[in-house]
């Protein structure tokens, strides 16, 4: 599932790609998709593409009507985009956007994604707080830790506390800190606090700057894949020996979803 990071580079790419362009026609394949109101895009000109939390949104607003075009990819979904418009053979196609200068081609292997069309900020505005953000400071997480008993590997998957966050950079981030990830939230000292606020800014970062994790099949639009995979710590590292220090990386399951610590460097 693209996490935090890879919506970015998403985004990223898109933006580069998309702006200016006049939406020609939408073309829906997936029945999942025939509530999407496709046909209220066309025309419209693409004014910007950012990021809301794991969303990609994409402005098509006019002065007279503000418009976003919302896409959740959700854990397969991908968009693709194709300067001469030649539709790609592939049977998870589940919608094509051609534009007057090319084409966006939307996949979605396991059809979990979801699209919506926006009228207002509100309506796609995370509940948490982006740790991207310059909302996410030290008091702030330390606000939101407070009181919190689940364990903060499960919390930092809460998306109504930080937005973005799967188990790829949870792991990451809590090994960077230095902290367990069965230690309760509520439980972490002011020191851990500013370790894991400093070390959720260095990972995401960094993650960005390498354009995401490509596990399996991950991709821009461009079709280019992550390099932060080179630099993961724990990550799908089950049974081998810690980069840090002499301890293996253990898996252990919280709440359904995997969680990979070093027991040695981790407290």
């Amino acid at each position: 599932m693209p996490e935090i990071a890879e919506v970015e580079t998403v985004v990223r790419s898109l933006r580069r790609r998309l702006l200016g362009g006049r939406i020609r026609r939408v073309e829906i394949y997936d029945p999942k998709l025939r509530g999407f109101d496709a046909a209220r895009l066309k025309g419209r000109v693409i004014r910007d593409v950012q990021r809301a939390g794991k969303e990609i949104v994409i402005d098509v607003s006019t002065p007279k009507s503000p418009r976003w075009w919302c896409v959740h990819l959700r854990m397969t979904g991908a968009l693709l985009w194709r300067p001469g418009g030649i539709p790609p053979t592939d049977r998870h196609l589940r919608l094509r956007a051609a534009l007057d200068r090319g084409a966006l081609f939307y996949f979605d292997s396991r059809r979990f994604g979801v699209m919506r069309l926006c009228a207002s900020p509100d309506e796609f505005a995370p509940a948490g707080i982006d740790p991207l953000s310059r909302d996410f400071t030290i008091e702030r997480l330390a606000d939101l830790l407070r009181g919190a008993k689940t364990a903060i590997k499960p919390w930092l998957l809460r998306q109504d506390r930080l937005v973005g966050f799967g188990n790829i950079y949870a792991s990451e981030v809590l090994f960077a800190a230095g902290i367990d990830p069965r230690r309760p939230a509520g439980g972490l000292s002011a020191r851990e606090i500013k370790r894991l606020h400093r070390a959720t800014t260095h990972v995401l970062l960094k993650a960005v700057e390498c354009g995401g994790t490509t596990i399996s099949d991950f991709a821009d639009c461009d079709g280019e894949c992550g390099g932060y995979q080179r630099y993961l710590k724990v990550y799908g590292r089950e049974g081998e020996r810690c980069r840090r220090g002499d301890g293996r990386i253990i898996r252990l399951v919280q709440q359904g979803r995997s969680t990979f610590y070093c027991p040695s460097c981790q407290q």
